[in-house]
Order: structure tokens, then sequence, then C-alpha cells
């Protein structure tokens, strides 16, 4: 008789925890067709406005120090993109997930073979490089 008990018990918890996942499903706001629009136009007018920008030309000048010279950058390749990050993790190079691929490569490689500038968020230190009038110490 108690084994008998223990099952039907066992059995209404069970129940009563399936039908109040039920009942807490069933209280979700549906999103309506119109909600589902919106959310979607930001993407699209982002996706228009990166479009519309168009990439720099080829840096014409740059001078990378020697130290610098085995030092890896990280680049997007997503036909838009035209910087170089010295941080994998930089806001803007995260931008590029799911638009493009990410590279690993010397700095020299960056500026001289895929025409790239500085990241002013990550590595706005490097201004330098392409600074035509900055005094620099010749060895």
């Amino acid at each position: 008789m108690k084994s008998t008990f223990f099952k039907l018990t066992a059995i209404s918890i069970k129940s009563a925890f399936v039908g109040s996942l039920l009942i807490m499903a069933s209280c979700q706001p549906a999103e309506t067709e119109q909600q589902a629009e919106e959310s979607s136009t930001p993407e699209t007018e982002t996706a228009v406005t990166s479009a519309a920008t168009e990439k720099r030309p080829a840096p014409e000048f740059f001078v990378v120090p020697e130290e610098m010279l085995k030092k890896r950058v990280w680049i997007c390749e997503d036909g838009q993109s035209d910087i170089f990050h010295v941080q994998h993790d930089c806001p803007v190079l995260v931008q590029c997930k799911g638009r493009g691929s990410f590279r690993n490569l010397l700095i020299t490689r960056a500026i001289e073979d895929y025409d790239r500038y500085n990241c002013q968020v990550c590595s706005k230190d490097l201004d330098i490089i392409f600074d035509q009038d900055a005094v620099r110490v010749l060895n």
C-alpha cells in the first residue's frame, strides 16, 4: 500500500511540474510580425551604412620601427575594412564576426599587402608609422 502511495505521489509531483512548465511557456508574450520587422531594421541599416563607406586608398608613406618589424596584428577580411588591430578583442575587430574572416599577420605585411591603417581604438599610439613629418632617429 505504501509503495502505491509513493508511486502516485511521484506521478502527481511530475504532473504538477510539467503543468507548471506549460503554464509558464504559455504566459510568454508572442512576438508579432511588426515587432520582428522593427528588430530587423537596425541590422539592415547598419549593413547599408557599412556598404556605403569606401576603403581608403593604400598608405603612400609609412615607416615601421625596427623593433616592431616582428609585431603581429589582426585584420578583418570583409572587403570593407582598411585597418589593422593590435588587440584580438578590440571592439571594432569583434564587429567583423559574421561579416568576414580574421587574419593574424606581420604589421609590415598588413600595410604593404593589405593596405591597412592602424585602428584608432586599440592602436592609436601607432599613428607615428604614417606620419611623414615625425622626427625619427636613424641608426
